[in-house]
């Protein structure tokens, strides 16, 4: 009698499968790998926001003195692009390193999503960054031609009602509530930023 011999091969061969059925697992293979580095990044610029930092927007470094900021979300996304600040987050890219910018009239834009790591302070970029247009330093824009040197009414009255919402949302402190002035070597968001009063209005 012949022995039984059984052939094994231990690789998985795709020799009986089309030429079609070879090209999807290469596709689906693209298509998981694609998945897990978009995962994997997106994870790491995740979030639980612990506080909020308040911004004024300053100048633009190196521009003319008379130039005005960009009073739009367009012109900010195009700057801090140039600026490196953008994080790439479930499927795209967000340029603005502030979480929310509060323009003169009072209008409240999101510059990227709350859960998604900032760019706007360094050391504290799990923390909520939000930055409201204008130059409110008296050193540096003594004479308001570069930008409002005083919060508007508007930007106020926006700003308090913004943090009262996130402060519920994510259980912020209001010792958590700082000036980017509090946390770095800077004078953000300038000596004329009412922020007692302001933590009065939040209180």
């Amino acid at each position: 009698m012949a022995a039984c011999s059984t052939r094994f091969d231990p690789q998985p061969s795709t020799r009986h499968l089309s030429k079609r059925a070879v090209a999807g697992l290469a596709i689906g293979t693209l298509l998981l790998s694609g998945w897990l580095i978009i995962w994997a990044t997106s994870e790491s610029n995740t979030i639980t926001p612990v506080g909020i930092v308040i911004h004024h927007s300053s100048v633009i470094p190196g521009s003319p003195i008379a130039e005005r900021l960009p009073f739009n979300l367009t012109g900010w996304d195009e700057f801090h692009s140039k600026r490196g600040f953008g994080a790439f987050y479930w499927g795209h890219i967000y340029h603005i390193g502030y979480h929310y910018m509060i323009f003169p009239d009072g209008r409240v834009r999101q510059g990227r999503p709350e859960l998604c790591v900032g760019a706007h302070a360094k050391g504290f970029n799990s923390y909520l960054g939000i930055v409201l247009i204008g130059d409110f330093s008296t050193k540096d824009n003594r004479k308001r031609v570069k930008a409002p040197l005083e919060p508007t009414a508007e930007q106020m009255h926006s700003l308090t009602i913004l943090c009262q919402h996130l402060r519920d949302r994510y259980n912020i402190p209001v010792s958590r509530i700082v000036r980017h002035s509090d946390i770095g070597r800077t004078e953000c968001p300038g000596d004329r930023f009412p922020y007692i009063e302001f933590l009065r209005q939040i209180h």
